[in-house]
């Protein structure tokens, strides 16, 4: 029975609306639930406990766009990185006088994730001219996963490890916000170059100067592959080379404005992420290819072996990143177009500088590149599936995403959070948030404190080195969040030992000097750091303004 054309129309609506909704929520569902205030504070899972927070601190401090004080390291400006997702969130909050943790843990995932879904939708509808197509890239993009459940399952019968293989996976593309608004415009920028293979209006050419030079600023990494994408799209319509040249001149300036330093972050360190996921318990670990390298390494004339090692540790590293996304090259083969062309080339770029390079400060930092190699290669893959009808293949694919998902669910659903601010100390940084400005010391992140912690939620100054105390004071401190730090290159290990050494109470001249060459205004304890030496409080001239059963916050007396 042939269905009339209007219920044709009515079931593929049905259809597409079931599925965004499943889409969105495997997309909101690692943030939705984080940020939110209860009767024992706020509650944080996932990564937003470090993240999440550093970018609400950023977020609360931006008063000047183009010249952003840094507000985990007093005294000094924002450099070697890429703001502006969190000037745009800033200002959205300012004008909506909503709160930037409402937009920045719910409402802004909502939006983009619904934006990114129904885009991907139309990039794949565009591309295979089916709407099967639209489908299945909107699932790809949604849910699409390593093959690190496998490894888990049979090592411990488990359906995690989306990390396994180092790289972050579509199901956790609203954990990093600037990378989620870096993709969305990716997407609409591919979708915008498919409708218009040869001439663009004077509207999309608007919208693709914007985004352009808009994304090394929100995600430098995502302006590889797009600025790739767009130098390919002109050499075929040579009409737009000058423009993408002077696009291109003004988005490396506005990028240097705010990374002067950016290339001294990359270290020349080559198959360090390989090397890790072979050798490191919290990776793939495979110890006697480990021994065999190291064996191989330490002297006598085995390039041969070396290199056969080197070469299966990178085909075990892409095979499990890559997962069902290493069936893209068949679409490549059958389909050279100037878009296939750019999107693997690009892959295989943004794959290449973290076989090649880490970041100084945080290593792993690099391996942000292969996110978008991952993102691209979605495409590619849906329109192998979808224009060679492997609808056997789709099936099984789209079941093996199932386990991954599932597996992920305890750690987003589950309770308690990983990590909050008690309420007690809530209470803390509200009242600190409502004396006039000033700078706020704070105790140096402990690392070997988390283990004297039996139960979760983990307080926050426990849980990581994170910017906790600025991001809910609204006040700068002195030193906070030790790893955005190193990957911004600020001398941050001279600020801790001088923070540990006045701590220790040793010489109280050098002490008050300390908080007076610092402008110190505020000190901030918490736990067992409110014992630190009472004695040599009124020495030091300070005033105690807030006490209670968690949290001590101190005046420091001018």
């Amino acid at each position: 029975m042939v269905l009339p054309s209007n219920k044709k129309i009515a079931i593929k609506k049905i259809i597409f609306s079931i599925l965004f909704l499943i889409c969105l929520f495997i997309q909101v569902l690692p943030v939705l639930r984080s940020g939110l205030k209860s009767d024992n504070g706020i509650s944080f899972w996932g990564p937003n406990g470090h993240d999440g927070i550093w970018h609400l601190s950023l977020i609360n401090h931006i008063d000047n766009p183009l010249s952003i004080k840094m507000p985990i390291y007093s005294g000094e400006y924002l450099k070697n990185y890429h703001p502006f997702f969190d000037i745009i969130i800033s200002t959205l909050s300012k004008l909506t006088h909503i709160s930037s943790p409402f937009w920045l843990f719910q409402l802004f995932p909502l939006i983009s994730a619904s934006l990114f879904i129904y885009l991907s939708f139309r990039v794949g509808y565009a591309l295979t001219n089916k709407f099967e197509g639209g489908l299945l890239l909107m699932i790809l993009n949604s849910a699409n996963n390593s093959f690190g459940w496998l490894v888990s399952y049979f090592r411990s019968g488990s359906f995690d490890g989306e990390s396994l293989f180092w790289a972050m996976q579509s199901p956790s593309n609203q954990l990093n916000p600037p990378f989620a608004l870096s993709i969305l415009l990716l997407t609409y920028l591919i979708l915008i170059l498919i409708k218009h293979p040869v001439v663009l209006t004077k509207f999309h050419q608007i919208v693709v100067i914007f985004i352009l030079i808009l994304l090394p600023v929100i995600k430098i990494y995502s302006a590889l592959g797009a600025y790739f994408l767009f130098l390919i799209y002109c050499l075929k319509n040579r009409r737009y080379f000058i423009k993408f040249s002077i696009v291109f001149l003004l988005a490396t300036l506005l990028f240097f404005k705010f990374n002067p330093q950016s290339s001294s972050l990359l270290v020349f360190k080559p198959f360090w992420f390989i090397n890790s996921l072979i050798e490191s318990p919290e990776r793939l670990f495979i110890p006697k290819l480990a021994s065999l390298r190291y064996g191989f390494e330490s002297g006598g004339n085995h390039a041969f072996f070396l290199f056969f090692i080197y070469l299966l540790g990178l085909l075990i590293f892409v095979a499990g990143n890559f997962a069902w996304r290493i069936l893209a090259v068949l679409d490549w083969v059958k389909n050279k177009s100037w878009l296939n062309s750019a999107i693997f080339l690009s892959s295989f770029i943004l794959m290449l500088i973290p076989t090649l390079f880490i970041q100084g400060g945080t290593s792993w930092n690099t391996i942000q590149f292969l996110y978008y190699a991952l993102f691209l290669l979605n495409i590619p893959l849906t329109c192998f599936l979808i224009n060679n009808r492997k609808y056997w293949l789709i099936l099984i694919m789209l079941l093996s995403l199932l386990p991954p998902l599932v597996g992920s669910l305890p750690q987003f659903l589950g309770n308690p959070a990983p990590a909050n601010i008690p309420a007690s100390e809530l209470q803390a940084l509200s009242f600190l948030s409502s004396q006039p400005p000033g700078i706020v010391l704070t105790f140096p992140y402990d690392k070997f404190l988390r283990s004297k912690f039996l139960k979760t939620p983990l307080p926050l100054y426990v849980y990581e080195t994170t910017a906790y105390v600025s991001a809910y004071s609204k006040h700068i401190t002195y030193l906070e969040d030790e790893m955005n730090l190193a990957n911004s290159g600020y001398d941050w290990q001279s600020r801790r030992l001088n923070s540990l050494k006045f701590f220790k109470q040793q010489n109280i001249y050098q002490d008050r000097g300390f908080l007076v060459n610092n402008q110190i205004d505020y000190i901030y304890l918490v736990g067992n750091q409110r014992e630190f030496n009472k004695q040599n409080v009124d020495n030091l001239y300070l005033n105690k303004i807030f006490s209670n059963q968690e949290t001590l916050i101190y005046r420091v007396q001018r």
